[in-house]
Formats: structure tokens, sequence, C-alpha cells
């Protein structure tokens, strides 16, 4: 079974009710979720992933520290040939997204477009996190 792995940073919690839109759109199309609070992640579980959805909010102009810290353990592992997606809140600036994406893409991942929602995403905003899980899910499903 295709499996999405959602690893995410919050400060005000914008970055997770993004996270688990997007897992609520993967689930929908049958697709195996996990979904993991940076704190808790481990870098193993992206291992036999189809798919890797990576989120954290701008942080004074960058992704937080710890997502930063998470994405550079994962040089170690092989994971060319999985679709990625780079997502995350912001405020003024996206580069905390774009620099998940260059990261993800520099590990040989295939990134698809960037989710970026401005400050906290409402209902509208949630829908388009569960489309962008849904479009994640069905282009795994596809290659599974």
């Amino acid at each position: 079974m295709p499996r999405l792995v959602i690893i995410y940073g919050t400060g005000s919690h914008n970055t997770e009710r993004m996270a688990q839109a997007i897992e609520e759109g993967a689930r929908e199309q049958g697709v195996e979720t996990i979904l993991r609070n940076v704190s808790s992640a481990d870098k193993i579980e992206l291992i036999d992933a189809h798919a890797i959805a990576i989120g954290s909010p701008n942080y004074r102009d960058a992704m937080m520290p710890t997502v930063q810290k998470f994405l550079d353990e994962l040089a170690t592992l092989d994971l060319s040939g999985k679709t990625g997606l780079a997502f995350g809140s912001y405020g003024w600036g996206l580069e905390a997204i774009k620099a998940i994406n260059k990261q993800l893409g520099s590990y040989g991942i295939e990134m698809i477009n960037d989710l970026a929602i401005k400050r906290m995403p409402g209902e509208e905003e949630l829908e388009i996190c569960r489309r962008v899980g849904s479009f994640l899910a069905c282009k795994i499903s596809k290659n599974d």
C-alpha cells in the first residue's frame, strides 16, 4: 500500500492544521499515512514511504531549527525516486518552504508544487490542503 509520511514543525498550530488536512485528503484516497510533529519524528519511517511532506512555518526568515535539523539528518538516507511536498504557513516570506523544497530536491526527491498558506488557515485553505493531500495520494498510487 502506498505510504505518505508527513512531518511538520509548528509554532502557533497553523502548519499543524495544514498537516492534518493534507493527511485527511490522502487518507480519503486510501493511502496509508504517518503524521508526526518533528519533535517525535523518526527518519527511519521515511525509508518505506512513497511520498514525504515536510512543513514548517517561516521562523525569522527561515524554517524552524528543529525542522532544519531533521532535514539535515536525512542526508544519510537514499530518498531518490520518492515524491515530495514542502508546505507551511507564513506571514511575509516563503523562505522556509523554498528551503525545504530545495533540500528535499537535493536528496533526489521529485517535488510537487509547494503549498503555502498565509497565517491561520481557514476552512477554504484547509480544503486546498486536503486537495493537495489527495493529489499526492493519487500520484503515488499510480506509481505503486
